[in-house]
């Protein structure tokens, strides 16, 4: 089974959410032959399934943007996880550290809740939803 596993970057998690992220994500890729990810650059789940599928054995099927912006990059890359995998989790945080210093939102504009923050993670796996694959975006704190 192909497992995209997609999130939030790591400076929106604190120690004690980064550790209770990657052993849902050990959870999640129990059952995985393959682990697909977007490899961000900001680090975070995406590198953290790809050191757990190395950790486990397991392939990796890993899709970098091209470029560091939505169109011809994140949105493209987004888009080869959701049809690349049989399910697709995103793991978000429920709420910001005080002491991250990005952009935020008063909720995830993707699912329109704020029962996590904003995250690309949350609109892949409604695009993989779309296209008959199962996903569920999982929250952490």
């Amino acid at each position: 089974m192909k497992i995209g596993i997609v999130g939030s970057e790591a400076a929106k998690f604190t120690p004690k959410t980064e550790a209770k992220a990657k052993a849902l994500i050990r959870r999640l890729l129990a059952n995985a032959d393959v682990v697909v990810s977007g490899h961000c650059h900001l680090g975070g789940i995406d590198l953290w399934a790809e050191e757990i599928a190395n950790e486990a054995g397991l392939e990796t099927l890993i899709f970098p943007p091209a470029q560091l912006r939505w169109e011809g990059g994140y949105k493209q890359r987004n888009l080869q996880i959701a049809h690349h995998s049989d399910s697709v989790y995103c793991i978000a945080v429920r709420a910001l550290p005080p002491n991250y210093t990005g952009m935020r939102f008063p909720y995830c504009y993707h699912c329109h809740t704020s029962e996590h923050v904003k995250s690309g993670g949350c609109w892949t796996v409604k695009e993989a939803i779309k296209h008959g694959r199962a996903g569920k975006v999982y929250t952490v704190g």
